[in-house]
């Protein structure tokens, strides 16, 4: 069985909506970080809660950046490449680039063979291979 995280869970706790459904939210997301449940949360998801924060909500960058970064270190919350994905959200946080550009550098930087095709000559400032088709 695989137990998936949807968007508007994670919304609502990281806004702390003060509904009476945030109150089993504190205590699910307790068992998450100490890892006495498990969940996956994939990374469609992770970029719809960024875009919904940012866009809807207007939550700034930098709170959900450190919202996101803390829910990666829960024991319970599993996702693929996590260390790649704590770097994506590391260089949204410091740099002025969007998400999908962080993500893209994140996934090159993992590996030197790694190439990116792109005319963004923006890329070159990190130590990526980048080629113009």
């Amino acid at each position: 069985m695989i137990a998936l995280l949807d968007t508007n869970v994670i919304v609502r706790f990281l806004v702390s909506d003060q509904s009476p459904k945030y109150k089993n939210l504190y205590s699910f997301f307790k068992s998450l970080e100490y890892g006495k449940m498990k969940v996956e949360l994939k990374l469609i998801v992770l970029f719809q809660v960024l875009f919904v924060l940012k866009s809807f909500y207007k939550v700034p960058k930098d709170q959900i950046a450190k919202g996101i970064t803390d829910l990666l270190k829960y024991k319970g919350i599993v996702i693929k490449n996590k260390t790649m994905i704590r770097r994506m959200m590391e260089m949204w946080y410091n740099k002025k680039l969007d998400i999908v550009d962080c993500y893209l550098i994140a996934i090159l930087e993992s590996d030197s063979q790694n190439l990116l095709y792109s005319y963004d000559r923006d890329f070159d400032k990190f130590n990526i291979n980048r080629k113009e088709p």
